[in-house]
C-alpha cells in the first residue's frame, strides 16, 4: 500500500485557511531575490503556522469585550493567521512580523498595508 501525501491546499483547509492562501506564485524576498512557486516552502510555512478555528473563537471573544474596534499586532506571525482571524472578528490588524522569508511574502500579499 502507498501512503498519499496531503496537498498544500488540503493542509490549508485542515488549518482553516482559505484555499490557496500560501499559493502566492513567484515572490521576491527582502533581499530582492526572486523565487519560483514551489510546494516545499508552503508545507514548511503551514507546518509552522497555527490552526485558525480556535484562534477565531478566541479573537471573537476578545473583540466582543471592546466598545470600539480593537487593534492587533503579531510578533512571529507566520503566514498571516493572526491578522486574518482578528480581521474577521472586527479587529484592525496594525502590523505583523516574521523572520522567515516565505511567510513574510505570504503575509505581505494578503495584508499589503501592514
Amino acid at each position: 500500500s502507498i501512503v498519499r501525501r496531503l496537498t498544500p491546499m488540503e493542509c490549508e483547509r485542515l488549518q482553516g485557511f482559505p484555499d490557496g492562501w500560501t499559493d502566492i506564485g513567484e515572490w521576491t524576498d527582502t533581499k530582492g531575490k526572486k523565487h519560483k512557486p514551489a510546494d516545499s516552502p508552503r508545507y514548511k510555512a503551514l507546518g509552522n503556522s497555527i490552526a485558525l478555528p480556535f484562534w477565531a473563537w478566541l479573537a471573537r471573544r476578545i473583540c466582543a469585550q471592546y466598545e470600539r474596534p480593537a487593534t492587533m499586532a503579531s510578533l512571529f506571525d507566520g503566514i498571516g493567521g493572526f491578522p486574518l482571524v482578528f480581521q474577521r472578528s472586527g479587529a484592525v490588524p496594525v502590523w505583523a512580523s516574521e523572520i522567515e522569508e516565505f511567510p513574510i511574502a505570504v503575509t505581505k500579499k494578503h495584508f499589503p498595508e501592514e
